[in-house]
This record gives structure tokens, C-alpha cells and sequence, in this order.
């Protein structure tokens, strides 16, 4: 008993495990970064709303798409990419971040991707808005390459479709099927 005669509290258990290291903690950076993520789009959403919070994600994508451009126009050795550079480096990019994309149609006027896993994995069903940064970054490369690039996200994970199907537009006079135009700086 206490001196004000409640029960005494116990104290927080000090005893057990002080190495961690193995310990079947599923941290580790893909998830802490994963948490990150999720956690700044929420409070984004949160503060300013839905709509807001996609502008802000919006100008991260065009800021990965420049970065992630360069380093690809780096490896080519080239001031743009050809058509079927272009195609090979979205599909790259996506296969180096975990995502499984692939061709389903490769046209003068059209490219469209499948995937089959999302780069985010789960994180992206939590936080759909993470497609935008797909959309930004694969139209940003196809406008620098091909002067316009629309990309539609058809059908995506994160929206529970069982595979992704992003269309992108190189002609800007094809059909919109509410897809977000991209424009090249005029060197294409």
C-alpha cells in the first residue's frame, strides 16, 4: 500500500532481452523508410487535405523524375533518350526499385506498362497518392526524351486492381482518358 493508502504501482519490467540483434524485429531500412513515407503523406493529408497534399507529393516527383533522369541520360551517355531507351529505362528503374513491369503495347503513338509488384509493396494500398511519383517520374522521362508524354494510371495496385496498367501518351492529340500531361524541355 501507499502512504495514501491506493495500491502501489508496479514498476515497468526491466529484466529480459538487452541485445536485440537477434530478435525477430521486422525493421529494417525498406521498412523504416516505408514508415517514413507513410507517415509524412498522412500528415500531409491530415494538415492541408487530400488535394493539397497531392500538389506537395507532386513537386517530390518531379524532383526524383530530374535526379533519376540525369542519372539514366549519365549511363546512356547522352543529352536525351531514344524511343526504346526511353521504354528500356522505365522498366529498369521500376526493376530496380522491387516493381515488376513489363510491355504490353510499344507504339509511334503509345507506350503501355503492366506490373505485376508494386515497388512500394502494401505501402502503396495505405497511400495511393504514391503513384503520382510513378506518374511524374515516367512522364518526366518520356517528355525529356520525347518532347510530351501522358500518363494515364489505368489501373494500379494500390487501387486493388491485381496489376498495374499505366498508358502513356506520346501523341497529346490521342484521346485523354484523365491522364497528366508532361511537356519536354524542346530538346526532343
Amino acid at each position: 500500500m501507499s502512504l495514501n493508502g491506493g495500491a502501489v504501482p508496479m514498476e515497468p519490467s526491466t529484466c529480459g532481452v538487452t541485445d536485440f540483434k537477434d530478435a525477430p524485429i521486422p525493421i529494417g531500412l525498406e521498412r523504416f523508410l516505408g514508415l517514413v513515407i507513410r507517415s509524412l503523406s498522412t500528415a500531409l493529408e491530415d494538415t492541408v487535405g487530400s488535394h493539397e497534399a497531392g500538389g506537395f507529393i507532386s513537386l517530390v516527383g518531379i524532383a526524383i523524375s530530374e535526379e533519376v533522369q540525369a542519372e539514366y541520360l549519365r549511363a546512356a551517355g547522352a543529352e536525351r533518350l531514344g524511343r526504346e531507351a526511353v521504354s528500356n529505362a522505365l522498366i529498369d528503374l521500376k526493376r530496380r526499385l522491387g516493381g515488376d513491369f513489363y510491355v504490353i503495347e510499344d507504339t509511334a503513338e503509345r507506350l503501355v506498362l503492366g506490373n505485376r509488384r508494386c515497388p512500394f509493396g502494401d505501402l502503396a494500398k495505405e497511400c495511393p497518392s504514391l503513384c503520382t511519383i510513378t506518374s511524374h517520374v515516367f512522364g518526366h522521362m518520356v517528355a525529356e526524351s520525347q518532347g510530351y508524354g501522358r500518363v494515364t494510371l489505368a489501373e494500379t495496385i494500390a487501387r486493388g486492381a491485381q496489376e498495374c496498367r499505366i498508358v502513356i501518351d506520346l501523341d497529346p492529340d490521342a484521346p485523354d482518358h484523365g491522364g497528366q500531361s508532361y511537356f519536354g524541355n524542346g530538346n526532343a
